[in-house]
């Protein structure tokens, strides 16, 4: 009976002992996680948290720039936690700036097996790569932030570049699998030689870009005056053989990009393809005024490759609706990155039924694209807003 009413008391200290200790702990680490400097600081206690010894370390490197005392600190994180990363990348970044070149080296020998597929610490492998001038493994951990971390791309491109000094220089230092996310760089930095040379590389692997990034590519060579070179993309592209208008029909959605057809939006027009009626197939395009505005009208457009120095008829079919105002629509050619061209058709007003016409373009010496636009122009009359309905099918270049 004694034993039992002595039991009591001793169980319950040791239960409020253990729920002090976790009060304790959680605190801690709560306090830790949000890299609370003062509060550690003033409860050396908490020093038996590995974490704490490496944020220790980074203000002695960083802050104080004592590296021995951060490589200390380091080490003592490790002898507590040895499987914090971590704690192993900063000692390896304090040997180096110690002079420990060798002693660096050998700490990432060590971890390579266990971070070689880890994204979490890669980019500091990069780090202590580029400044250990270790090529091998600064290649190896580039390509995989070029395959894995995104948002860390542009900087590590950045480091390849002074690495290797150039962005041509990097190319041969790709794997297959991360030259379509390199390429992506190239376009936004406009490295146009050094893109079209990787694109030639990659149309000669296994894995070659596929439509739509041939497409964007297109754009992106027609972007930088690059018409030739686009133009044999597009080749690719169509993989009909044709090289006149693309989609003549309006048989698909508008690509608003590259070589097809260009649909931009206006508020007082609508802009659709249509299945009412068409000229030829299924599908036709179809342009409805609102009757609200004087309306300036060149938002139908696709650049057409064509061969310098040669004449061609373009071939359309066109109808329209009670279409108002002085200023019809008629369909213009000119010259795409040249000059010397420009043709235009006879505006089309009123009502009329679906009719085929024809536009004699004359290609200048040194012209190799042509754009075809839909336009409208503003009226000068009073009655001038412009409504109704204007249809356009079967567009050839012959």
């Amino acid at each position: 009976m004694m034993q039992s009413i002595l039991g009591k008391p001793i169980v319950g200290f040791l239960l409020l002992a253990m729920a002090g200790s976790l009060l304790w702990y959680g605190v801690s680490a709560n306090r830790i996680a949000a890299k609370d400097v003062e509060f550690w600081r003033k409860h050396p206690s908490v020093r038996m948290f590995p974490e704490v010894l490496v944020m220790e370390g980074n203000l002695s490197y960083f802050v104080d720039l004592d590296v021995v005392k951060a490589s200390e600190l380091y080490r003592e994180a490790i002898a507590k936690q040895p499987l914090m990363i971590d704690a192993w990348l900063a000692l390896a970044r304090a040997e180096l700036a110690r002079g420990n070149a060798e002693e660096a080296h050998r700490i990432l020998d060590t971890l390579a097996p266990l971070i070689a597929h880890v994204s979490t610490w890669k980019w500091q492998e990069l780090l202590l790569s580029y400044d250990l001038k270790d090529e091998k493994r600064f290649a190896d951990s580039y390509n995989f932030i070029l395959l894995r971390l995104p948002n860390r791309i542009k900087e590590a491109c950045y480091l390849a570049v002074k690495f290797w000094k150039g962005w041509g220089s990097i190319l041969p230092h790709l794997t297959s699998e991360s030259q379509l996310a390199f390429l992506i760089q190239l376009m936004q930095v406009r490295e146009v030689d050094v893109a079209l040379a990787l694109w030639e590389t990659m149309l000669q692997g296994r894995d070659t870009p596929d439509r739509d990034f041939k497409v964007r590519f297109c754009q992106f060579l027609l972007d930088n005056n690059r018409l030739e070179q686009a133009e044999k993309i597009w080749a690719a592209v169509r993989g009909d053989g044709l090289s006149a208008v693309y989609d003549g029909g309006f048989e698909q959605k508008p690509l608003n990009t590259a070589m097809g057809w260009r649909f931009n939006r206006h508020p007082e027009v609508s802009v659709e393809r249509s299945l009412e009626a068409p000229y030829d197939g299924s599908f036709c395009l179809h342009l409805h005024f609102f009757g609200r505005a004087n309306v300036s009208f060149d938002h139908v457009s696709q650049i057409i490759p064509v061969e310098p120095s040669r004449t061609y008829a373009l071939t359309f079919a066109r109808k329209s609706r009670n279409l108002t105002t002085d200023q019809g629509v008629f369909i213009q050619v000119s010259g795409y990155g040249c000059k010397g061209l420009q043709v235009t058709s006879e505006p089309l007003n009123g009502s009329s039924p679906w009719k085929e016409e024809e536009l004699t373009v004359p290609v200048p010496d040194g012209c190799r694209a042509v754009m075809v636009k839909v336009r409208r122009r503003e009226s000068l009359m009073f009655d001038n807003k412009i409504a109704g309905d204007y249809w356009l099918d079967a567009l050839e270049l012959k």
